[in-house]
């Protein structure tokens, strides 16, 4: 029963340089991708053939730099249901101040995300509630071939390990959950089966952990495997789950996430 929880919980989470300097050094470059519509299968549930016509996210740019989004996607809380619901008049605007960018969702209890950057990559996010008040800070440092983050909220907190290849492709991920100083889980995930293709997530990066996840990949992953340990009980056998999809491609090699039906 555990195996088939954790298998189903894969699917609902899944969507579409060993120098630690590269690692999202071209977030703002021109050169990277800057899709206009997606639809939200293909970018939350790429294993899913169902395709729902008015489901489709729009982005907007201003000077290479991503400014809008319209459209969210609430999972369902249900883990047996691989979907959620879809809001149309939902947005998300990014507006860019110095060395901080600031995120702001329409119709959320946590409204503002604050992020302070450095060298173009995220050093610091704070998240805050509908009162203006700090719910959640993320710290984040650069290794070689490694990205660190450590989470709190209250008295959870979350670190987590991004491991890169030398292509600059996310190879694995840890995520050590904790509670009041106690470890509570400890989720390895690992990506294979990389296209050769540009990676259009690379200017969507801040707009959620999901897309931030698929930002940090020079090309796109279509294979995942993880595995879920229960560190207060060593004893019970370790929850586990993996997903395969494909993507379709367009003349040049890129991946298409949005067509007329």
């Amino acid at each position: 029963m555990k195996k088939l929880f954790y298998f189903l919980l894969t699917l609902g989470m899944i969507s579409c340089s060993t120098n630690s300097d590269d690692l999202l050094e071209n977030q703002e470059s021109s050169t990277d991708l800057e899709p206009n519509k997606a639809f939200v299968f293909y970018m939350e549930f790429p294993t899913s053939a169902s395709l729902i016509p008015s489901w489709y996210y729009t982005f907007s740019y201003e000077n290479g730099k991503l400014i809008k989004m319209t459209g969210k996607f609430v999972k369902s809380e249900n883990i047996w249901t691989v979907g959620g619901n879809f809001y149309s008049d939902s947005f998300t605007t990014l507006s860019y101040h110095s060395n901080q960018i600031e995120v702001k969702h329409s119709n959320d209890i946590y409204p503002t995300i604050v992020y302070t950057m450095e060298n173009n990559k995220p050093k610091k996010a704070e998240l805050y509630d509908q009162f203006n008040q700090v719910i959640t800070v993320k710290n984040y440092t650069y290794e070689p071939g490694k990205i660190k983050i450590y989470s709190k909220t209250y008295t959870f907190e979350t670190y987590y390990s991004y491991y890169f290849d030398s292509n600059n492709n996310l190879i694995k991920s840890e995520k050590l959950e904790k509670s009041s100083g106690l470890d509570k889980t400890l989720t390895t995930t690992t990506y294979s089966n990389f296209d050769n293709s540009k990676n259009p997530f690379k200017k969507l990066y801040l707009l959620n952990d999901k897309f931030y996840e698929k930002s940090l990949s020079n090309n796109n992953y279509r294979k995942t495997n993880y595995i879920v340990q229960n560190l207060q009980d060593p004893q019970s056998l370790p929850g586990n789950g993996h997903a395969e999809w494909t993507y379709q491609y367009d003349s040049n090699g890129q991946i298409i996430l949005y067509h007329p039906l």
